[in-house]
Formats: C-alpha cells, sequence, structure tokens
C-alpha cells in the first residue's frame, strides 16, 4: 500500500490532467442546455476486465470498453459518467493502461467518474482511494445542468459515513430533479446480491437506510448504480434504482440472470426521464416507466422490454 500513497509520476499527472473533474465540470459548464432544457447523457457501468485471467476467458470478451466508449461518443449526448471500477486494482501501472486507452476513445465529451472499489488501494478489504482522489480529485461532487442536479457520493468503501450523509442531505435540498451516481447498491436492494458474509455482492451496508431515507425524503428521480456486473430496475421508496454494471468487466455468475454488456442512454426533460439500454450487439430497448420491478428471465424480458 506505500506505493499507492506516493505522489503519482509527473509522467501520469499530465495523462490525467484533462479528466480531471473540476476540469471537465468546466467543459460541460461552458456547453449550453439544449431547447426545452432537455438534458441528455450516458451511463456506463464496471469497466475493468478484471484481474484474474480465468474470469476473463469464462466470462468477458475483450476490448469491451473500447467498443462502448467508441459507440456512445457517436451519440447526440452532453456528457458521460463512468460508474467506477476503471481498473482492476487502483495501481500506478493500471491507471496509466487506463488512461493510454481512454485517450484513444474520448472525443473530448466532458467524461465523469465515480470511484469504485477496483480504484481503491486493494478492490476487497481494508483499502484507500488516495490515488484516485489525486489524480481525478474529490470523490464526492455535484454539478447542476439544464436545471437539474447531479450528486456523486463516494461509496467505494463499502459504507457511506455520517459526513458523507450529512453532504448528501445538503446537495439534495433544491427544488427541481434530481439524479444520484454511486458505486455500490444499497444492501437492503437484496435483489443484486445477499447480506452477511456475501454481502458485497448486493453493496454497502454501512449507511444504506439512512442512504435510501435521504434520497427518497428528497424525492430523488434516479439513483444509479454499478458493482454487479449486470443490469436492473428496482423501485424503493418512491425512487428508482438502475443498476448498469455493463461497461466491459467479467459477467460472472452474481445472483442475476440479466448479465449482458451495455450502456445507458438518458434523457431528462421537464416532464419525464427516460433510458435506454444500448447492449453490445446493437440492440437497443426502452425502460419502461411505470415498471415496479423488472423480471429477470429471458423469456418475460421479450415482453416487457420494447426494442427499439
Amino acid at each position: 500500500m506505500a506505493e499507492d500513497r506516493r505522489k503519482p509520476p509527473e509522467s501520469l499527472v499530465l495523462m490525467a490532467a484533462r479528466f480531471r473533474t473540476e476540469r471537465q465540470l468546466r467543459r460541460l459548464s461552458r456547453l449550453p442546455t439544449a431547447s426545452g432544457d432537455r438534458v441528455s447523457f450516458a451511463v456506463l457501468g464496471d469497466a475493468e476486465p478484471s484481474r484474474f485471467w480465468i474470469y476473463r476467458k469464462l466470462f468477458n470478451r475483450e476490448g469491451v470498453f473500447h467498443d462502448q466508449m467508441v459507440d456512445l461518443q457517436s451519440q447526440a449526448l452532453t456528457f458521460t459518467v463512468q460508474l467506477g471500477d476503471m481498473v482492476p486494482k487502483g495501481t500506478l501501472a493500471h491507471y496509466e493502461n487506463f488512461f493510454r486507452g481512454l485517450r484513444r476513445v474520448w472525443s473530448g465529451r466532458p467524461y465523469l467518474t465515480v470511484c469504485g472499489n477496483h480504484d481503491r488501494s486493494r478492490p476487497n478489504g481494508k483499502s484507500h482511494s488516495t490515488l484516485y482522489r489525486s489524480l481525478f480529485g474529490r470523490s464526492n461532487y455535484l454539478f447542476d445542468h439544464g436545471g437539474v442536479r447531479f450528486v456523486v457520493l463516494d461509496s467505494s468503501a463499502k459504507r457511506v459515513t455520517k459526513a458523507q450523509l450529512k453532504w448528501l442531505r445538503m446537495a439534495l435540498d433544491v427544488p427541481g430533479r434530481k439524479i444520484v451516481f454511486t458505486h455500490m447498491p444499497p444492501v437492503q436492494l437484496s435483489l443484486w446480491g445477499g447480506v452477511g458474509k456475501v454481502h458485497e455482492l448486493g453493496g454497502f451496508i454501512g449507511g444504506a437506510r439512512e442512504f435510501a431515507e435521504i434520497v427518497s425524503a428528497a424525492k430523488v428521480s434516479r439513483v444509479y448504480m454499478g458493482h454487479v456486473h449486470a443490469f436492473g430496475v428496482q423501485d424503493h421508496g418512491g425512487v428508482r434504482y438502475v443498476l448498469t454494471g455493463g461497461g466491459g468487466s467479467a459477467l460472472f455468475p452474481s445472483g442475476n440472470d440479466d448479465r449482458f454488456h451495455h450502456y445507458l442512454t438518458v434523457e431528462i426533460t421537464a416532464t419525464s426521464v427516460k433510458e435506454r439500454v444500448h447492449m453490445l450487439d446493437g440492440k437497443v430497448f426502452h425502460i419502461p416507466q411505470g415498471l415496479v420491478l423488472l423480471p429477470t428471465h429471458d423469456e418475460k424480458k421479450r415482453r416487457w422490454w420494447e426494442l427499439v
């Protein structure tokens, strides 16, 4: 861990400079809002291909993140949010490889990040996010665009602290639509994993109940999350939670049947929030607006999902 706490070399700092959050937010602030206060953006989930060769061989294919980034860059969107787990492990070498690949596919559109557990010094167990923060900046931040408040909350340590919850409550204390991005789902959304010894599949425990209460009280429109390499939608406490962890990571068994590589495009207007799911094979479907819980079996999926 000592190596990761050192100041990163100048070469890596320069590679990361254009992707620092504050710089990307300045870029976004200079962009005009579309007519009618329409906001459109992409959400891309976990992207690291896996530390373990056996997972890459059995549950993944090469170049998924690259292919999906190329595809979404071609669409008429304002910005992209990547939900964390950009690298297999938060080390200098892994971040250097990530930035090399990102530079090849980045079009210049604002690219914002969420800190994931793999982006820390160790994916599991005791870890720190020193290197992530030295390269990108703050891991908890907010921004406004097109009359919408967007909040990024760092759940990469498998918890959210009292200080974070206090900040989240203040960040959401505004009128209008509110969107939250975080890496891990709160654990009570047990559709995506278990509790106890295997709670990491389900998400974070510390602060989970308080988090859900805060976003419900604030009438948040959406919470977008990754961590589980799958897709799903769940309505909880009046808030729609969208799991989108298919950005390029291995699709190993996780308790969710809907495991496929994908990214989301989202359009927010004064009257609605609409998502489209873009699959790796080019198929696109809408997330139904009135759905409470998406079925997880293919035969039901065909009845519920509206292919575009």
